[in-house]
């Protein structure tokens, strides 16, 4: 090879630039004296913050990243480990709490995130819990869907509205407060005044080999001892051995007086309680165990802003790197093709109360009190929810995104789910029921490639008025046809300048439900009949009333209008004929009343009559009977269940913010 390179002198520099970093890179991994070398020197000049040990490169104490757009929240990595010689990252303690609206917060906790580069994403056990009303959400006060006001332009800004948020109650600005300091159990990271600065607090390791092993293994193991995954696992293990040595004792107590009685409340308790070696049902008692926990329980000191990062670039460079949009296609296709996220398990939790009040709020509302049978029904759905959480858990997980480099595709997501549970679990796994279970699932998304930024050259072109009507025109005069459904709600879409993003879900059969799933969707569909009962009564009665005031300034116009004109052509009319008009009228009036009182009567007596027709025909034995026959066919059947939903996306927005540069690589 060298003999081919001296002949030319391009080829003779490309292979001392290929050659001498290889035979640099092949010392350091063979010979250990030159490898220790290299690691004392870079701990004591340029990695002086950083952990160098052996081949891996770690991170502690980083600063959160905190999300001060439309949307409110902060991201947390404890600890980064990066593996020179296998090229694999490892992030330690991922934290992340999400505003999702005004009531409703998202807390996630994943203990590892392990990422080779260019092979694959393995996440651990993800652990979410959704927390709903006043008394679970941490920072409902602050505002959803407003971006804080930012009026400094430095890269690096200093002083951040939402920790003045946090601490000072409706501050200057009139913003709400207690976002990162609730979100954060009190703890509220500092604001990071440069970029030095946000990275003063990383730890430091000593140039001994092997005191900075030491250091490094400590460090992990306090991440991993403190973590809240691992606190809610010892204290479900303790809280088991507890409950089943005091079970042991008193079923012995009692095995010499009735052994049969012992055996079937052993049977019984087998079902109901938690099972540390079943890991499905760890895992869903784990997420439910730390559900009251904050949403970030190990605040770093110091935080990032995210719009402290767009500030970062470059004006110019950013502008140019506009203007070639092939570029990120050529980048992010091959990044998303040599990295296909695999899931260990995904959890996800949220309390019963809040449902419970949820169902209060938008399903019963004031029919309970209006009917007995509807506060019946609220009793039992109430007592079955309120006191617990219920936890959905998928298996393990698959997801591919594929990004195409042509425009003429879209961009689409695979999701392909192992196992699909649902439990219901009381307060410290007292009790816990598996009450749903799928054989499996998957999911495609699919997005249009011109949402993805500095894509405004194939974004789709504003329709105007006279088009619309145009469409529409042609639409009504088609036929009567599927397509002609379609192109109308094509039309309405197309009315509102929205886009779509197709979701399309499949259930793999066949499932399996618990008992008191199926009675508490009885107690639902028994309470919606009912509820739709009354609702129809009440718009009758609602459009009666309507009518009757209507039909009566009808008549009083009418009346006067024809008083006006017999006082005007007939003056010479007697006292008896208006005496007779009078007693005509007062007549006519009680007729009309005792057709009104009888109306009433009638009205009442028919909807006493179709409450009863209503609970005769949808009682408790019809419905469960129903639904059991219906369950017994998804117990057996095979194959899938789909559903599929086009999600509209406004594009005003995005119009808003397109750049009229010319593309150079479209």
């Amino acid at each position: 090879m060298y003999a081919v390179c001296a002949t030319s002198w391009l080829l003779y520099w490309v292979f001392s630039a290929c050659c001498w970093p290889t035979l640099f890179i092949a010392c350091l991994f063979q010979f250990e004296a030159p490898a220790a070398l290299a690691r004392r020197t870079l701990r004591k000049t340029f990695l002086r913050d950083l952990h160098f040990i052996n081949d891996q490169i770690a991170f502690f104490d980083l600063p959160a990243l905190e999300i001060d757009t439309e949307v409110k929240g902060l991201f947390v990595i404890r600890g980064v480990t990066l593996s020179i010689s296998t090229m694999t990252l490892v992030a330690h303690g991922v934290e992340a709490g999400i505003k999702l609206s005004d009531d409703i917060e998202l807390g996630i906790q994943v203990d590892r995130v392990t990422v080779p580069l260019f092979r694959e994403i393995t996440v651990d056990d993800v652990y979410a819990n959704v927390k709903g009303g006043e008394w679970e959400v941490t920072f409902g006060d602050v505002a959803y869907g407003i971006p804080e006001p930012d009026d400094d332009d430095s890269v690096v800004v200093t002083n951040t509205a939402i920790l003045r948020a946090a601490t000072q109650k409706g501050g200057m600005s009139g913003r709400p407060a207690d976002l990162v300091r609730n979100l954060t159990a009190g703890k509220k990271p500092t604001e990071a005044e440069d970029a030095a600065s946000a990275f003063s607090s990383v730890k430091k390791v000593a140039p001994d080999e092997e005191q900075a092993h030491t250091k490094y293994k400590e460090l992990l193991d306090y991440i991993n001892s403190t973590s809240a995954i691992t606190k809610a696992k010892k204290q479900l293990i303790e809280a088991s051995r507890a409950r089943n040595e005091a079970s042991t004792d008193e079923d012995r107590d009692r095995e010499g007086r009735d052994g049969r009685e012992s055996r079937r409340r052993i049977k019984e308790h087998a079902g109901v309680r938690l099972d540390i070696d079943n890991m499905d049902d760890f895992r869903a008692a784990i997420c439910t165990q730390i559900h009251g926990e904050p949403s970030i329980p190990h605040p770093p000191s110091k935080s990032i802003r995210v719009s402290t990062l767009r500030k970062t670039s470059y004006p110019n460079v950013k502008k140019f790197l506009h203007r070639l949009p092939f570029l990120y296609r050529l980048m992010l296709s091959p990044i998303c093709y040599f990295h296909p996220v695999k899931f260990k398990s995904i959890t996800a939790a949220g309390s019963g109360k809040w449902f419970t009040a949820l169902m209060q709020q938008y399903f019963f509302k004031h029919y309970s009190s209006q009917d007995a049978e509807i506060r019946r029904l609220e009793a039992r759905i109430s007592a079955w929810c309120a006191d617990a959480n219920f936890a959905v858990e998928f298996g393990q997980m698959q997801s591919e995104a594929h990004f195409p480099i042509n425009t003429n595709y879209s961009i689409q997501t695979h999701l392909k789910i192992s196992d699909v549970m649902a439990y219901r679990v009381l307060p410290d796994a007292v009790e816990l029921k598996q009450v749903v279970r799928l054989g499996g699932a998957d999911a495609v998304l699919t997005i249009p490639m011109f949402l993805f930024p500095h894509h405004e050259h194939i974004f789709p072109a504003k329709y105007s008025d006279f088009e619309l009507l145009e469409m529409e025109s042609e639409i009504n005069e088609a036929d009567p046809t599927p397509k002609q459904v379609q192109s109308k709600k094509e039309l309405e879409r197309l009315k509102k300048d929205e886009a779509c993003m197709h979701v399309s879900a499949h259930a793999h059969l066949p499932a399996q439900f618990h008992q008191d799933l199926l009675n508490f969707v009885a107690a639902i569909v028994k309470a919606t009949k009912v509820i739709e009962s009354d609702r129809d009564f009440e718009e009758a009665k609602v459009l009666r009333e309507l009518k009757r005031v209507s039909t009566n300034m009808s008549d009083s116009e009418a009346s006067s209008l024809a008083s006006v004109n017999t006082n005007n052509t007939e003056t010479s009319q007697t006292t008896v004929n208006g005496n007779e008009d009078k007693s005509f009228k007062a007549f006519l009036k009680k007729v009309d009343t005792g057709f009104k009182e009888a109306s009433n009567k009638t009205m009442v007596g028919m909807r006493k009559a179709g409450q009863n027709t209503v609970h005769a025909m949808a009682n408790d034995r019809w419905i469960a009977r129903l639904v059991g026959k219906v369950t017994r066919k998804l117990e057996k059947a095979q194959g899938e269940v789909g559903y599929s939903i086009d999600v509209p996306i406004a594009l005003a927005k995005y119009r808003e913010r397109h750049e009229l540069e010319q593309k150079l690589l479209p």
